[in-house]
């Protein structure tokens, strides 16, 4: 056996040994050309070697030990037979249709049809790969999850205490979201610095006569922002050295209060109303006068406060001058009162006197009639929360601010014992004595707002207090039509068409918008605008100037201002055309100069920069307006949001400036503006650019550039614009001077301050009024008399 040894041969090699294999390309230079001999294993696979074509004998040794191994050789890899004559090789499909994946036959990968599919007619798709199907499931969960982020952020704001911590837990899931809110923990008191002192009273308001007349006003009044501004002007006079150069004007900036509330307020409530003992209660003016001051009403104040049916009235008017019947006294009361508005309304057009040209000869009929002691413990009818009004109305334009929020806070608490902010169902009650109610409950909700815009006090009105649906924007002659029937009958698509901006969502706006832009000009149409826009600026009092506010993160107060902005140009791009006063890509005022409804347009106007400027007063500071920030401070979201909307309230200010024909004209109050309160609006935006002068003390601002709104292109703002616009306001509250002992205190304070802080900023005075205005003659009587025209 030993010399008969012979080398074994696969059966593959002896077939093929005519033809020996080619080793291939990639063995070559991957190895040496021989290989260690095998190590004994009974289990492994013995490795191919290249013999010799035929067996070749060897001699073994005489001993087993000895035998040899031939050397080895590379291993061959033996190539697959092919056909020579198939010229075409068949390509495998990379990825098979739906079809013919389901039925599991083969496909050629055509796009956008395969062969099979189009011999069976049948419709060709082809799904993507696992992992682009993945990535796109992926990013549509993403941006679902986003957006019920942004829904959660949206309603956090708007739900209880519990449900709030909640919400904010879960938007608080990330890491980086928790870092950013801890990178601007830093700045929360700078953040809302006009809100720190919210929950107090700086000064104890029992101290003397005149400070309990004048009461308290809170953060969202300008009286609190002339606290500021009068803070800041001796705290520039402090910092002045004996060279005339302020110093450390970067320094922290303590609030001091040192001016109390009676000294800087422009109110004249610390003048006592003369009660007229010898006035007989039942006495008339003239029917000339008489239908005067009827007039003066109905054509100003009417419009924005329906408080009595003008229909049903002016009837009932015009038969007590006729039959001289003796009415109700509250009745009469109601009608005296209405002279009284009138009769102050012509006292702008100097056609005032004495006599019967004395509002509050008209006042003092009205209080022996429905005021008097035992009148005020007899329950309150419809006629008796009209005159509450009306005389709180009366007391407004007076400038007694304090006296007129006592009788409006009597109509409310009225209203409410009668349950005029609920939704009427009484089938008995006509439609259009319902709607009468409707308007008066409407009313007193924009009296009540007025004044807590103007004291800066806590109000109990709001969105959640009332049922009631807005007012109809149709005229009490055109109730009869078929589309105000429909509204009447159809409590559901009143709702539809006359849903609050502030409740609606974005289809519900598109629908109110276009439905809006069909209804006829008119008064009504202009009360339902007024009293939408006054539902969303209550809100953002009820909700940034709140006591729960303030206990609240600084992030969720960022998100209401934010959230309210764009609810208020959301009102505005709802305006029909016929009430529009913005150009089409502007929001600056703009509205031609003959026009119909010229005065519903300007009221609109002065509401909402009113809104704007009270809505972004929390972010007018030093640390957000100061044009040279430390470089070591990145700015944050919340920081940036706040230098946005301390520019916003700026440019809102400039704007209602710009409503201001360029010279006085009284006769222009009279006739186009809510001249009840307009020095109310002229000082809110003064206080805001006098702020704004004293905390952006550098014309080069980085902050002089356009931005985009839903309304338009905001213009740019500086120093230069406003100052021209504070210099044109001050010189109207100095024509109003003449007239109104109120605003000869308001411009009294305004010239000081400005001409105080004007050195240390280089302020140029070429355009103001060198003196003050000569005082009304009798201040009892807050205006100066005239002989009647």
């Amino acid at each position: 056996m030993e010399n008969n040894a012979q080398s074994y041969v696969p059966k593959s090699q002896i077939n093929d040994r005519n033809n020996p294999p080619k080793p291939p390309d990639w063995f070559s230079g991957s190895g040496s050309d021989s290989l260690s001999p095998m190590t004994f294993n009974p289990y492994a696979i013995p490795p191919y070697y290249d013999r010799p074509l035929y067996p070749v004998h060897h001699r073994s040794s005489a001993s087993s030990s000895s035998r040899e191994f031939p050397p080895t050789v590379p291993k061959v890899a033996i190539p697959r037979t092919s056909n020579a004559n198939n010229q075409y090789q068949r390509r495998r499909s990379a990825r098979a249709c739906e079809p013919c994946r389901q039925r599991k036959i083969k496909c050629d990968g055509n796009k956008p049809a395969c062969r099979q599919c189009v011999e069976h007619n049948v419709s060709c798709t082809y799904l993507d790969v696992k992992r682009v199907r993945d990535q796109k499931q992926l990013g549509i969960l993403a941006k679902r999850v986003q957006r019920f982020e942004k829904i959660l952020a949206e309603i956090e704001p708007e739900v209880d205490g519990s449900i709030a911590r909640r919400i904010r837990r879960s938007l608080q899931g990330s890491e980086a979201s928790s870092a950013e809110d801890d990178s601007d923990t830093g700045d929360e008191t700078s953040s809302i610095g006009s809100l720190e002192e919210i929950d107090m009273v700086n000064e104890d308001l029992n101290r003397d006569e005149k400070s309990i007349a004048t009461g308290f006003f809170g953060k969202n009044s300008e009286i609190s922002w002339m606290q500021r501004l009068e803070d800041e002007a001796e705290g520039r006079s402090r910092r002045l050295d004996d060279s005339g150069i302020e110093t450390n004007q970067d320094g922290p900036k303590q609030p001091r209060h040192d001016a109390s509330i009676a000294t800087v307020s422009y109110h004249l409530d610390d003048l006592n109303l003369p009660f007229l003992d010898s006035v007989d209660a039942y006495a008339l003016p003239p029917k000339a006068l008489a239908d005067k001051f009827y007039a003066s009403y109905m054509e100003s104040v009417h419009p924005a406060f329906m408080v009595i049916r003008k229909s049903i009235f002016t009837s009932q008017y015009r038969q007590f001058f006729t039959q001289l019947s003796k009415p109700p006294r509250r009745w009469l009361a109601i009608l005296n009162m209405i002279f009284a508005i009138g009769c102050r309304h012509r006292r702008l057009l100097n056609q005032a006197g004495n006599g019967d040209w004395d509002d509050l000869v008209y006042l003092n009929r009205t209080r022996k009639l429905a005021l008097n002691s035992n009148s005020l413990f007899e329950h309150a009818d419809l006629q008796q929360i009209q005159v509450e009004f009306l005389v709180a109305f009366y007391l407004l334009s007076m400038g007694q601010v304090n006296r007129s929020f006592k009788f409006s806070s009597m109509a409310f608490r009225s209203s409410l014992s009668l349950g005029i902010n609920l939704r009427l169902e009484d089938d008995r009650t006509h439609y259009a004595s319902k709607e009468a109610r409707t308007r008066l409950w409407w009313s007193i909700y924009l009296l009540e707002h007025l004044l807590t815009s103007i004291t800066g006090r806590v109000s109990c009105v709001g969105e959640s207090l009332s049922s009631t649906p807005l007012p109809v924007p149709f005229e009490e002659e055109a109730f009869g039509r078929p589309e105000a029937l429909r509204l009447f009958q159809d409590l559901s698509l009143r709702n539809s068409h006359l849903k609050m901006t502030l409740l609606q969502t974005e289809e519900e706006i598109q629908s109110s918008s276009k439905w809006l832009a069909t209804c006829e000009p008119c008064p009504s149409l202009f009360g339902y605008l007024l009293v939408d826009l006054t539902t969303i600026t209550q809100a953002i009092i009820n909700k940034v100037y709140s006591i729960q506010a303030l206990r609240e993160p600084t992030s969720r107060i960022h998100h209401r201002i934010r959230r309210y902005s764009m609810l208020l140009e959301t009102w505005l791009s709802k305006l029909p055309e016929a009430f529009r006063f913005t150009e089409l890509h502007n929001e600056r005022y703009h509205v031609p100069t003959a026009h119909r409804f010229m005065r519903e347009r300007v009221s609109l106007a002065f509401a909402f920069y009113s809104a704007r400027i009270t809505l972004c007063r929390p972010c007018i500071s030093h640390a957000n307006l100061n044009s040279t920030p430390m470089p070591q401070e990145p700015k944050t979201l919340h920081s940036q949001l706040r230098i946005e909307m301390a520019v916003t309230r700026l440019r809102s200010a400039c704007s209602l400036t710009s409503i201001l024909p360029d010279e006085p004209d009284l006769h222009w109050v009279a006739r186009t503006t809510p001249w009840w309160n307009m020095l109310h609006f002229l000082m809110q935006a003064n206080t805001a650019l006098l702020l704004g002068l004293s905390c952006w003390s550098i014309p080069e601002s980085p902050f002089n550039t356009t931005t985009t709104t839903i309304a338009g292109v905001a213009p740019a703002i500086d120093t230069q614009t406003m100052l021209q616009a504070s210099k044109k306001i001050i010189r109207w509250i100095h024509a109003l001077g003449r007239n109104n002992a109120a605003a000869h205190r308001a411009f009294i304070f305004c010239d000081n301050f400005l001409r105080r802080v004007g050195p240390s900023l280089n302020l140029d005075f070429t355009g103001l009024p060198d003196r003050p205005p000569q005082s009304p003659g009798n201040d009892s009587l807050w205006m100066i008399n005239h002989d009647p025209d």
